[in-house]
């Protein structure tokens, strides 16, 4: 019988550990990440080390954006957050930050909050067996705690943060780890070559005007380069 795990994604934590994917291939301008591969091979580990089947109930992944009154122009944000759920099956908990201008400074707490609940309430409702946390803050060692009570198991997945190539500190998956969590941490890192995004050519058609276009855009809606033009001009 397969083992039931749900991946919880701290948005922060995974934006900011960009740079240990990056460095383990080498690339320190970055490359797109292939995010319906990420959970799926970090499961992959789960399975191999348990030798057992795992069935993936649920992908979650918690994340801020800036709230339309700071000023920002979040069209961006809300097209990847949009791919997350449309594209890749994530269930995306998104919270609006009022940032007046300044850089945000509650979205981290935010997150945490958020993901711990959300950890701790599908614990009650017997909606898995492992929970998957993608994200090493320490102040998820409550709700953990909380968690493994109801009789669930955690797995921790961390990044070793570097600085030209060489670790800078311990990374909190090790603290956790030891303190609240049920097997080894697993190091994003070491799946940089699985998350590189391989984009293929094909041809779609315009959502807009119909027209036909070679394209390696992936994402459920494709609009052509000259739709697209107008479209940046009318903003």
């Amino acid at each position: 019988m397969a083992v039931k795990t749900m991946v919880f994604i701290d948005g922060t934590w995974l934006y900011k550990s960009r740079a240990a994917i990056f460095d383990k291939l080498n690339e320190p301008n970055g490359f797109e990440i292939d995010y319906k591969k990420l959970p799926v091979a970090i499961c992959e580990d789960v399975a191999n080390y348990l030798d057992q089947d795992v069935d993936r109930v649920r992908t979650l992944y918690f994340g801020t954006i800036p709230s339309q009154r700071s000023g920002f122009n979040t069209g961006k944000q809300s097209a990847f957050y949009n791919f997350l759920e449309a594209s890749c099956g994530y269930d995306t908990y998104i919270h609006e930050v009022d940032v007046n201008g300044q850089e945000p400074r509650n979205d981290e707490q935010w997150v945490v909050s958020a993901l711990s609940a959300a950890l701790i309430y599908y614990a009650a409702m017997d909606a898995y067996d492992i929970a998957i946390v993608m994200g090493e803050d320490e102040n998820y060692e409550p709700s953990m705690r909380s968690t493994r009570l109801l009789g669930k198991r955690i797995q921790i997945v961390g990044a070793h943060h570097v600085i030209n190539g060489k670790p800078v500190s311990q990374p909190n998956a090790v603290y956790l780890q030891r303190m609240v969590c049920d097997f080894p941490p697993i190091f994003i890192e070491d799946h940089a070559e699985e998350m590189r995004l391989v984009r293929t050519t094909q041809k779609r058609v315009c959502r807009e005007c119909g027209a036909e276009e070679e394209t390696t855009w992936a994402g459920p809606d494709f609009f052509c380069s000259q739709c697209r033009s107008r479209r940046h001009q009318g903003e």
